[in-house]
C-alpha cells in the first residue's frame, strides 16, 4: 500500500499584505486578463481573482481544514517566517493564524525563503519558535528553491525533515524519503503549481505520476496543494484537489499519513 502525505505552503494571509510591500496584485491583475483573453479561465475566475485583493483574508485555511479534517487527512501547513517571492506577511501577523490550525490538531513548519545563508536559514527555524511558542515539525523551502548544500544546513539547524525537492519537468523519476545525518528529506511527487491548470489535463497529469511511483514500486507520494486555491477563485484546482482526495480514499492502495509518523516508522526499520 503506497503512503500519501498531503501539506499546504500558506503563501497568503491577509489582503492588506500586498499593499504597499509588493507588485502581487498588479503583476495577477496582468497574468488574469491574459488568461481571460486566451480563455484560461472564466469571466467569473477573472472577477473574482481580481478582486480578491479587496477581501480581508487571502487565505482559505478554515475551508481547508474543515475538508482535510472529514476526509481524515492528517496535512501539514507551512508559514513564512521571512518575506520574498510574494509573501508579504510578517511572522506576528501569522501568529493567531497558526496556533488556531496547531488547535485544530495539523501539525506546523515553516515556510523558508533563504536557502543558502545558514544564519537566515536559522533565524527563520528561531522566529517560528519565538512567535508561536512551538517546534517547528519541518520545512519546505518557498518556491522550492534548493541547491547542493541546502539540506546539510536545515540538517545543521535541527529540523526533523524537509520536503523541497522537487523535479519541475513531471518527467523524471520520483524519489523515496532519505536522510541526510539526522534529518529526512521527502521529496515532492505532486504539486498544483506545477500541473496543467485544467481540471481534465491536471487529473489526467496526476494519474500519470502515480502510475510512474507505482511503476518506480515507491512507498510514498507526496502532495502539496495552496490553500488560497481552494475557493471558486481556481474552481477547476478546487475540484483537483477534492477529486485527487476522493481517489486516494477510495483506493485500497493508498493510506494517509503524515510526516511525523511516517519518520517514526521510517526509523524503525533496519536500514
Amino acid at each position: 500500500m503506497m503512503k500519501v502525505i498531503v501539506s499546504h505552503d500558506v503563501d497568503h494571509l491577509f489582503a492588506r499584505d500586498h499593499w504597499f510591500r509588493d507588485l502581487i496584485y498588479p503583476k495577477m491583475w496582468i497574468r488574469n486578463t491574459l488568461q481571460l483573453i486566451k480563455k484560461e479561465i472564466t469571466g467569473k475566475e477573472w472577477w473574482l481573482r481580481n478582486t480578491s485583493c479587496f477581501r480581508k483574508n487571502r487565505h482559505n485555511l478554515e475551508a481547508l481544514m474543515d475538508f482535510d479534517e472529514k476526509h481524515g487527512i492528517p496535512s501539514t501547513f507551512f508559514f513564512g517566517m521571512n518575506q520574498g517571492l510574494g509573501m508579504s506577511y510578517k511572522p506576528e501577523e501569522a501568529r493567531p493564524v497558526i496556533l488556531k490550525v496547531h488547535e485544530r490538531g495539523f501539525a506546523v513548519g515553516v515556510h523558508g525563503i533563504e536557502y543558502q545563508d545558514p544564519a537566515g536559514m536559522e533565524k527563520e527555524y528561531n522566529t517560528f519558535k519565538q512567535v508561536t511558542g512551538l517546534e517547528p515539525c519541518g520545512i519546505r523551502m518557498h518556491y522550492v528553491r534548493f541547491d547542493d548544500d541546502t539540506f546539510e544546513k536545515l540538517n545543521s539547524i535541527g529540523y526533523a525533515f524537509d520536503t523541497t525537492e522537487f523535479d519541475k519537468s513531471n518527467k523524471g523519476t520520483r524519489k523515496a524519503p532519505y536522510k541526510v545525518g539526522k534529518m529526512w528529506e521527502f521529496p515532492l511527487a505532486i504539486m498544483d503549481a506545477y500541473l496543467p491548470q485544467s481540471f481534465a489535463d491536471a487529473k489526467q497529469c496526476t494519474l500519470e505520476l502515480l502510475k510512474q511511483c507505482k511503476e518506480q514500486n515507491l512507498s510514498h507520494v507526496t502532495v502539496l496543494f495552496h490553500d488560497y486555491q481552494f475557493c471558486e477563485d481556481y474552481q477547476d484546482m478546487k475540484k483537483w484537489y477534492e477529486w485527487l482526495m476522493e481517489f486516494f480514499n477510495n483506493s485500497d492502495e493508498y493510506t494517509f499519513v503524515s510526516y511525523k509518523e511516517e519518520i517514526g516508522e521510517l526509523e524503525e526499520k533496519p536500514r
